[in-house]
């Protein structure tokens, strides 16, 4: 069960008293585990019977269940680790060794060429990935001829033989070595072999729209980078970390896509998210912030006077803002954190990845 989600969810399908409640564990969920249910209902305002019954509300058993379910999400959240890739014994074979394993199977060359990529070696026509492969093999003068080549490989593969041994400080005879080392039947090979490896991969038969749309997209993307601070983006990524609970706020309809976004992301990622696109909402909800939450603003737009009211409210009563959008006048405070938007669309979604892959990190 995902307690967060169920919490989150309690905010707007219970009855006042429960969704208050649910409200309450929200901003409080770090210290659920370690609390007893008497000390919960005190805390909450509530009876001992009410824990009970809200327990059961959000799908627990009773209010142990719900404690458990809380310790054991925090658990996992704290705990993960990326799983090991089980790539099995076929990833550590040397080209050679798979070459030979495919013509004893009557395997043709395009067949190994996708079993080489689905266990994650690079192609084994690939001469960049064969001169990687192969660099515990070589000698050392080879090694030094490998490492010039894989810095430089556009110099490398138009570079004479003897400009590549002095590159590389070794001498004319190790770059022949090197060559056959590689795989290749000599310098010419192999100055072949890396010009089509640095040949940059064209959009070969793509659509002309297609290709328009693609180059707006790289466009919006590399705009919205440069518009962004690295120290803004690592401070919002410290707020949300620390953060007791997130608040989602959206300056419109436009921005609601994106705040939901938000709010998944952060609730599979284990931290509390609550998303707010109602102007009465966001000021009952402001009223209720305090020190150790962090309110999301998306404002692609400028925003309305009740989310600017709500802002300062949520200001005043000690809560940290991260503003995500057009800077408005004197909507954005000097306290606040401020991700300006490029591009409301794929620069939203942009700061959005970099704020949850850096919450991840």
């Amino acid at each position: 069960m995902d307690i967060v989600y169920q919490l989150v969810h309690g905010l707007s399908g219970l009855p006042a008293q429960e969704s208050r409640l649910a409200r309450f564990f929200l901003d409080n969920f770090a210290q659920i585990p370690d609390a007893t249910m008497e000390e919960l209902a005190a805390k909450a305002g509530v009876s001992p019977a009410t824990l009970q019954h809200f327990a059961r509300s959000i799908g627990c058993d009773d209010i142990n269940d719900f404690i458990g379910q809380v310790r054991h999400q925090q658990q996992e959240s704290s705990q993960q680790t990326p799983a090991a890739p089980m790539l099995g014994d076929a990833a550590w074979m040397d080209p050679g060794t798979l070459q030979a394993l495919a013509k004893n199977a009557g395997v043709g060359s395009e067949i190994l060429e996708r079993f080489s990529h689905s266990i994650g070696r690079e192609s084994s026509s690939d001469i960049l990935g064969q001169i990687r492969n192969r660099l515990n093999d070589f000698s050392q003068q080879e090694s030094r001829v490998a490492q010039t080549i894989l810095e430089d490989v556009s110099f490398a593969a138009s570079a004479t033989i003897d400009q590549l041994a002095t590159a590389a400080g070794v001498s004319p005879a190790t770059i022949t070595r090197f060559a056959r080392a590689a795989g290749c039947d000599d310098i010419r090979d192999l100055r072949m072999k890396l010009a089509q490896a640095s040949t940059p991969v064209s959009a070969g038969d793509m659509p002309a729209p297609w290709r328009e749309k693609l180059g707006n997209v790289q466009h919006a993307l590399n705009s919205q980078l440069c518009e962004l601070l690295p120290s803004a983006m690592n401070q919002a990524i410290a707020r949300l970390k620390q953060a007791k609970a997130v608040h989602i706020f959206s300056a419109s309809a436009a921005d609601t896509p994106f705040a939901s976004l938000l709010q998944y992301r952060l609730l599979t990622q284990g931290y509390p998210a609550n998303i707010c696109q109602d102007g009465a909402l966001m000021s009952i909800t402001a009223s209720m912030l305090g020190k150790g939450q962090v309110l999301v603003i998306f404002a692609g737009s400028a925003p309305e006077n009740s989310l600017i009211a709500a802002s300062h409210q949520a200001r005043r009563l000690g809560a940290e803002l991260v503003i995500i959008g057009q800077e408005v006048g004197a909507f954005i405070h000097r306290e606040d954190i401020h991700l300006p938007l490029k591009d409301t669309r794929y620069g939203a979604l942009l700061v959005i990845d970099l704020l949850c892959e850096g919450i991840d990190s």
